[in-house]
């Protein structure tokens, strides 16, 4: 059984503890100030644009038709300083999978674009995703890594824009999702 003054020697401590914390809780909670560098913005993937159905050959464009399908699952972003502004490395996560064994190879093309706050963009640069699929293999989770430049003299102000990613999609695939989000006709 513990003393009554240890058990209150024992709060004060876990309070002056937890005093001497706050500081350093509460600075996670703001983003960094000029003087700590850089602040970055933040990444997403575009809704819309984030599924890449690939069809076969042929005018058919339902479920049955679609051979491999991508999907931007993340957009990840971190920055640093640099001499003309703020570098991003942005990290896209795919996965993607294959409906049919006789696909070996796969193509889809995205996006990265950087957008101001009211979303419109300021730069956009396309890439090829190549995809090989290996035997009975029907998933592949897969990365790419790009780097963007933000001309910022002030580096504080990396947090007003973003960076989106989406794939470029033609109008059968624009349709062919919508149709998906659509709920059946009851």
């Amino acid at each position: 059984m513990k003393r009554p003054d240890s058990v209150g020697r024992l709060n004060r401590r876990l309070a002056l503890v937890a005093v001497m914390a706050l500081p350093v809780l509460l600075g996670g909670c703001f983003g960094k100030t000029n003087a700590e560098g850089p602040t970055c913005p933040g990444g997403s993937a575009v809704p819309a644009l984030d599924v890449a159905p690939q069809f076969g050959p042929g005018p058919g464009r339902t479920q049955n038709d679609v051979v491999a399908a991508a999907r931007i699952l993340a957009v990840k972003t971190k920055c640093s300083e640099e001499k003309s502004g703020v570098r991003v490395d942005v990290d896209v996560a795919f996965s993607v999978v294959r409906g049919s064994s006789r696909l070996q190879d796969a193509q889809f093309t995205y996006f990265v674009a950087v957008v101001d706050s009211r979303s419109n963009i300021l730069n956009e640069q396309r890439f090829v995703l190549p995809v090989h699929f290996a035997g009975a293999e029907t998933f592949k989770a897969m990365d790419d890594q790009i780097t963007v430049h933000l001309p910022l003299q002030n580096v504080s102000e990396g947090q007003d824009f973003g960076i989106v990613g989406g794939f470029q999609l033609t109008q059968d695939q624009i349709r062919f999702n919508n149709a998906q989000q659509t709920p059946p006709a009851q």
